[in-house]
C-alpha cells in the first residue's frame, strides 16, 4: 500500500509537473511567476501531507490492521477526490492564466511594435537633430563671421568719427581764432570810431563856437544899424517938414531939376557899379564896411562937388532955398541909398546866417544820425557777437554730447560683443546639452530670438551711426553758416571801416566847402539807406529761411523719432506678451507632466527606469524654462533701458526744439526793431525835404478854421506821422467831438489854440 500511495503520489506529482511544465516554459513574465509560485505552493503542501501520511502509514502498518488500512484507503480516496477538485481548480487556474498570459503576449507584441516604431522615430529624430546640429553650427559660424565683419566695420566707422571728430575739432579752434581775430577787428574799428565820433565832437564844438560868432556878429550889425535907423526916421521927419516949404518953391527950381536928374543919373549910374563890386566884395564883413565907408566918402565929396557946381549955377537964381532943395535931395539919395544897401547887406546876412544855421543844424543831425548809427551798429555787433559766442557755447556742448555719445556706442558696442559672446557660449552649451525634441525646439527658439536680436541691435547701431551722421553733417552745416555769418561781420565791419573814412573825409571836405559837405553826405547817406536795405533784406531772406528750414528738420526728426519709439514699443510689448504666453505655456506643461508622472503607479523596474528618465526630462525642462526666463528678464531689462535713451533722446531733442524757437523769436524781434529804425529812418528823410512855408499855411488854415478831419491826413502826410502817433491824434480828436456842445464852446473857429491843444505830437 505504501508502494501504491507512493505511486499515486508520484503520477500526482508528475501529473500537476506535466499540466504546469508548458504553461512554465511558455511564460517568463510576472504573471506566469505568481501562477508558478501559487502551483508550487498547492503542490508542496499536497506532497508534504502525503509524504506525512505514508510516513504514519508505514510507521504504523505493523501496528495497524486491515481496518485501519481500509479507513486509510478511504482517506486516500477522499483525498484523490480532493486532488481532482484541486486539479480541477488548478486547470481553471491554469487557463485563465492562459487567457491573461495570451492577453499580455499581444500586448507585449504591440508594445514591441511600439517600440520599433519609436526607435525608428528616434533614428530619424536623432537625425534630423543631427543635421539641425550642423545647420546651427553652420549658422554659429555664419554668426561668428557676421560678428566679426561687424565688429570690424564698427572699428572702421569709429576711426573715420574720431578723424570727423578731429576735422570737427580743428575747425572749432580755427572759428574761435577766426573770432578772436575777429573781435580784435571789433575793437580796432571801435577805436576808430571812438576817435571819429571825437573828431566829429570837435567839428561840431567849432561849429558851434562858429555859429555863435557869426550871431553875435548879426546882433553887432542890428545894434550898429538901430541908430541909423533912428537918424533916418528924424531925416524923414525933417524931409516932410522941409517937402512942405519946398512946395511953395517948385516953379523955380524946375530948370535946376533937369540939371540934377542928369547928375543923379551920373551918380546912379556909378552906384550901380559901385554896388555890382560891392556885391562881389561881400565876402568879408570888414572890407565891405571899409568899402562902404569909402564910397560914402566917395559920395560925400561928389555930392559936395555937384552941390558947388550947384551953388554956382543956382547962386544967382535961387540962392539959399536953391542950396537946400539940393542938400534935402542928396541927402534923400544917400538916405535911399544908405537904406538900400542896408537893405541888401540885412538880406545878405540873413541868408548866409540862414545858410549856416541849415548846414550847422544839417551837420549836427548827421553827427547826431551818425552818432546814433555808430551806437546802433555797435549794439548790433554786439548782439551779433553774443549770439556768435552763444552758439558756439552751442556748439561746444553738442560735441561733448557728441563725445558723450562716441563713449556711450564704444560702451554699448563692448557689453554688444559680451552679450554676443555670451549668448553664443549659452548657445554652443545648449546646443551640446540638447537631446529631446523640445530642448531643440527651445533652442532652435533661442537662435532666432537671438538673430532677431541681433539684428535689432544692428539697425538700432545702425540707426545712432546714421543719427551721429546726421548730427555731424548738421554741425558742419552750422559751422558753414557761422563761417558765412563771420564773413558777413567781416564785410559789415569792412563796410563800417569804409564808412568812417568817408564820414572823415566829407567832414574834412565840410570844412573846405559846405556845398560839396552835403552833396557827399547825401550821398553817403544814401549808400548807407541801400547798404542797410540789402543787409536787412539778406537777414530777412538768409536767417529765417535757415531758422524755418532747421525748425522744420527738428520737427520732423521728432516725429519719426516719436513715431520709432511707439511702434519700437508696440514690438516690445507684443514680444513681452508672447514671451509671457510661451512661459504659462510651459509652465503648464510643466504641471501636466509632474501630474501624469505622479498619477502613474510604479510598476516594475522599467516602469522606474521611464519615471526616472521623465524626472530627469522634467528637471531639464524646468531649467531650460528657468534659463528663457532669466534671458527675456535680460532682454525686458534691455529693451526698458533702450526705451529710457530714446525717451531721454526725445527730451533733448524737445529742448532743441525750444532753443531753436526762442532763436526765431528774437530774430523776429530784431527784424521788427531794424524795420522799425528804417520807417524812422524813412520818414526822417522825407521829412527834410518838407516845404515849411506849405507846413505853416497848413498849420495856420488847422488854427483859424479847426478842420482835423480834413488837415490832419495833410500834417501827418506832410510830418511822416507813424500809424501809432496818427491813432492817437485821432483818438484824441474823436473823444472830443462826441462831447455833447457846451454854451462855452460856442465861440468862433478862428480860436483854434484850444483845439490844436488837444494834439500830443510825439
Amino acid at each position: 500500500m505504501s508502494e501504491g500511495g507512493d505511486d499515486v503520489d508520484k503520477r500526482v506529482e508528475n501529473h500537476v509537473g506535466d499540466a504546469i511544465q508548458p504553461y512554465a516554459k511558455s511564460n517568463d513574465m510576472s504573471p506566469q511567476d505568481i501562477g508558478n509560485s501559487k502551483v508550487d505552493n498547492i503542490l508542496s503542501n499536497d506532497s508534504t501531507g502525503s509524504i506525512q501520511q505514508t510516513k504514519t502509514i508505514n510507521q504504523d502498518r505493523t501496528h495497524e490492521d486491515s481496518k485501519e488500512l481500509h479507513d486509510k484507503i478511504e482517506s486516500l480516496n477522499k483525498e484523490l477526490i480532493e486532488e481532482r477538485q484541486t486539479r480541477a481548480a488548478a486547470e481553471a487556474a491554469l487557463e485563465h492564466l492562459r487567457i491573461e498570459y495570451s492577453e499580455a503576449d499581444a500586448k507585449c507584441q504591440e508594445f514591441a511594435a511600439k517600440l520599433a516604431e519609436v526607435e525608428k522615430n528616434l533614428e530619424q529624430q536623432v537625425k534630423e537633430r543631427d543635421e539641425k546640429n550642423a545647420e546651427l553650427d553652420s549658422k554659429l559660424n555664419r554668426l561668428h563671421k557676421r560678428a566679426k565683419q561687424r565688429i570690424q566695420e564698427v572699428q572702421k566707422e569709429k576711426d573715420d568719427l574720431e578723424a570727423k571728430y578731429k576735422e570737427v575739432n580743428e575747425k572749432s579752434e580755427q572759428a574761435s581764432l577766426q573770432l578772436s581775430g575777429l573781435q580784435q577787428e571789433l575793437d580796432r574799428t571801435r577805436q576808430h570810431a571812438n576817435e571819429a565820433l571825437k573828431a566829429i565832437d570837435v567839428e561840431r564844438q567849432q561849429l558851434r563856437s562858429a555859429n555863435n560868432r557869426l550871431r553875435d556878429n548879426i546882433e553887432e550889425l542890428r545894434r550898429s544899424l538901430e541908430p541909423k535907423e533912428n537918424t533916418i526916421e528924424t531925416l524923414q521927419q525933417s524931409l516932410v517938414e522941409k517937402e512942405q516949404m519946398l512946395e511953395n518953391m517948385k516953379g523955380l527950381l524946375q530948370g535946376a531939376e533937369e540939371k540934377r536928374q542928369a547928375s543923379m543919373a551920373e551918380l546912379s549910374s556909378k552906384h550901380q557899379k559901385q554896388i555890382a563890386n560891392l556885391e562881389a566884395q561881400l565876402a568879408d564883413s570888414s572890407a565891405d564896411r571899409t568899402k562902404a565907408t569909402e564910397t560914402i566918402s566917395s559920395l560925400q565929396k561928389l555930392v559936395a562937388e555937384k552941390e558947388s557946381k550947384l551953388a554956382e549955377m543956382d547962386a544967382a537964381s535961387s540962392g539959399e532955398a536953391a542950396r537946400l532943395k539940393a542938400a534935402m535931395e542928396t541927402i534923400k539919395g544917400e538916405i535911399t541909398h544908405l537904406k538900400n544897401e542896408q537893405e541888401k547887406e540885412k538880406e545878405k546876412w540873413e541868408a548866409t546866417s540862414q545858410a549856416l544855421s541849415r548846414k550847422l543844424e544839417i551837420a549836427e543831425a548827421n553827427c547826431i544820425r551818425a552818432e546814433i548809427e555808430a551806437a546802433k551798429m555797435k549794439s548790433q555787433m554786439d548782439l551779433e557777437l553774443s549770439v556768435l559766442s552763444q552758439q558756439s557755447n552751442t556748439k561746444e556742448s553738442e560735441l561733448l554730447t557728441a563725445k558723450e555719445e562716441i563713449k556711450r556706442l564704444e560702451s554699448e558696442f563692448a557689453s554688444y560683443k559680451a552679450r554676443a559672446h555670451a549668448l553664443l557660449q549659452k548657445k554652443d552649451a545648449e546646443l551640446a546639452s540638447a537631446k529631446d525634441n523640445e530642448q531643440l525646439k527651445v533652442l532652435e527658439e533661442a537662435l532666432k530670438e537671438a538673430e532677431n536680436e541681433i539684428v535689432i541691435v544692428s539697425a538700432e547701431r545702425d540707426k545712432t551711426l546714421h543719427d551721429l551722421e546726421n548730427a555731424l553733417s548738421h554741425h558742419d552745416k552750422e559751422l558753414s553758416a557761422r563761417d558765412e555769418t563771420l564773413s558777413l561781420v567781416e564785410q559789415q565791419v569792412k563796410n563800417m571801416e569804409m564808412k568812417l573814412s568817408s564820414a572823415i573825409s566829407s567832414h574834412r571836405s565840410e570844412k573846405e566847402t559846405w556845398e560839396k559837405n552835403l552833396q557827399n553826405v547825401e550821398e553817403t547817406w544814401q549808400l548807407r539807406f541801400q547798404a542797410l536795405k540789402a543787409e536787412i533784406e539778406q537777414q530777412k531772406s538768409t536767417p529765417d529761411e535757415t531758422l524755418q528750414k532747421e525748425v522744420q528738420d527738428v520737427q520732423t526728426r521728432y516725429k519719426k523719432l516719436k513715431e520709432e519709439h511707439d511702434s519700437f514699443r508696440e514690438l516690445a510689448d507684443k514680444m513681452i506678451e508672447e514671451k509671457d504666453m510661451e512661459i504659462s505655456r510651459l509652465v503648464d506643461n510643466n504641471k501636466n507632466l509632474v501630474r501624469s508622472l505622479s498619477s502613474k503607479p510604479s510598476a516594475n523596474n522599467n516602469e522606474n527606469g521611464h519615471n526616472t528618465g521623465f524626472t530627469r526630462q522634467d528637471s531639464s525642462n524646468t531649467s531650460v524654462a528657468e534659463q528663457q526666463i532669466l534671458i527675456l528678464a535680460r532682454q525686458q531689462a534691455q529693451r526698458e533701458e533702450e526705451l529710457a535713451q530714446s525717451q531721454r533722446h526725445i527730451l533733448a531733442l524737445q529742448e532743441e526744439l525750444e532753443e531753436l524757437e526762442r532763436e526765431n523769436r528774437l530774430h523776429s524781434q530784431q527784424e521788427a526793431m531794424l524795420k522799425e529804425e528804417l520807417r524812422n529812418m524813412e520818414r526822417s528823410q522825407k521829412r527834410e525835404g518838407v516845404d515849411m512855408t506849405y507846413l505853416k499855411n497848413v498849420i495856420v488854415k488847422l488854427l483859424e478854421t479847426g478842420e482835423v478831419g480834413a488837415l490832419l491826413p495833410v500834417i501827418a502826410m506832410l510830418l511822416q506821422f507813424s500809424p501809432d502817433e496818427f491813432q492817437k491824434c485821432q483818438n484824441a480828436y474823436r473823444p472830443s467831438t462826441d462831447v455833447p456842445p457846451s454854451p462855452v464852446a460856442s465861440e468862433p473857429p478862428g480860436s483854434g489854440l484850444s483845439l490844436f491843444s488837444r494834439f500830443s505830437f510825439s
